[in-house]
């Protein structure tokens, strides 16, 4: 079960109970294939973006699978990569709109759109790394990436050798392109190229507002978390339809370890299947089971059936139906609680 493809083709074709032995599998290699996507892209200061795009390819998937949309997937690592990029350009683009700027306006420069001539851009063969210089080093593949972080590290060099001392947020941006490209010698990535004119020119992000930053005793302390509950809304309804576990999953996780035995069970089988296939691919099906103490297999055949009715739940936890409500409510409700403390609502975007 070793070929990703396949397992993808297995999971997405089988029926319910035949289907379940390929999630665990299929979760590893998407996972593979997303960190492999991850490889050359700066991800440093976007928390859980790895974990963020794991479960929008999950959604998508199972999404197939349940024919809630058209379409297949005919190659899973294309799919994955095209996904990750898409991904991490919307979310440069809402954690640094000063730098996704720039990008944008090199990208339209290098591209002919600025009707600056003598640039190109392209891609590689075999690689999905852009370089960009000038129309003579189009056919070339050779990276001289290393020189625009030499720049970085040594700017005063390269503003008194290059720039004849000139400050480069003054210089023109295809000018200073230039004289970037001059000195490496060489086509470059984009988004180094990108980098090392905003650094060279001091562009700047206002730093993100931090979780931390919520002073204790302020009259306004809960009014975030207004987003995530609305009072005069079913708690548990708002948690899945709001896309809530997208955001804060890791923090939702330990919160939920944090509950009692029958709480968790009330939880995860009143969820939808979509949402347990995304908690497993991010902590892992064995994770999940232990943490629902139950076995890995019991929790497959389970999977396909979510959410089960009270009725079932109640025989799962030990408890009669008519109270699972009760259980699975105060179970949410202090995951409400724990939230505004915590300051977890500041993360919406």
């Amino acid at each position: 079960m070793g070929d990703p493809q396949q397992l993808l083709q297995n999971y997405i074709n089988l029926p319910p109970g035949q289907c379940e032995a390929y999630i665990e599998p299929l979760a590893e290699e998407v996972r593979r294939l997303v960190r492999k996507s991850l490889i050359k892209k700066e991800t440093g200061d976007l928390e859980d973006f790895e974990q963020d795009c794991l479960l929008g390819i999950w959604t998508r998937i199972d999404a197939i699978k349940r024919g809630a949309v058209e379409g297949t997937i005919e190659n899973l690592e294309a799919f994955v990569r095209r996904a990750v990029h898409n991904r991490y350009c919307d979310a440069i683009r809402r954690k640094r709109p000063a730098w996704y700027n720039l990008k944008l306006e090199l990208l339209d420069m290098f591209s002919g759109k600025l009707n600056v001539k003598g640039f190109a851009i392209w891609n590689p063969e075999g690689s999905s790394e852009r370089l960009c210089g000038y129309d003579k080093w189009s056919s070339s593949n050779r990276s001289a990436a290393a020189k625009c972080k030499e720049i970085c590290e040594d700017q005063r060099a390269f503003i008194r050798n290059m720039l004849q001392n000139r400050d480069p947020a003054e210089v023109p941006t295809v000018e200073l392109a230039c004289r970037i490209l001059d000195c490496a010698g060489g086509p470059v990535p984009i988004d180094d190229l990108v980098s090392c004119i905003a650094t060279l020119t001091d562009v700047r992000d206002p730093d993100p507002l931090s979780i931390d930053t919520q002073p204790e005793g302020d009259d306004d302390a809960d009014s975030p978390v207004d987003w995530l509950v609305d009072r005069e809304v079913d708690v548990e309804q708002q948690v899945i339809d709001a896309g809530w576990l997208d955001h804060v999953l890791e923090w939702f996780w330990k919160e939920f370890m944090l509950l009692a035995p029958k709480q968790r069970k009330a939880i995860i089988l009143g969820l939808a299947s979509e949402q347990v296939m995304a908690i497993s691919s991010s902590v892992g099906l064995h994770s999940v089971a232990e943490a629902l103490e139950m076995t890995p297999e019991r929790l497959s055949k389970l999977v396909s059936r979510l959410p089960l009715p009270d009725i079932v739940t109640g025989e799962e936890i030990g408890i009669p139906a008519r109270s699972v409500p009760s259980v699975r409510f105060k179970a949410w409700r202090r995951i409400q609680r724990r939230s505004k403390k915590s300051g977890v609502a500041l993360m919406q975007e």
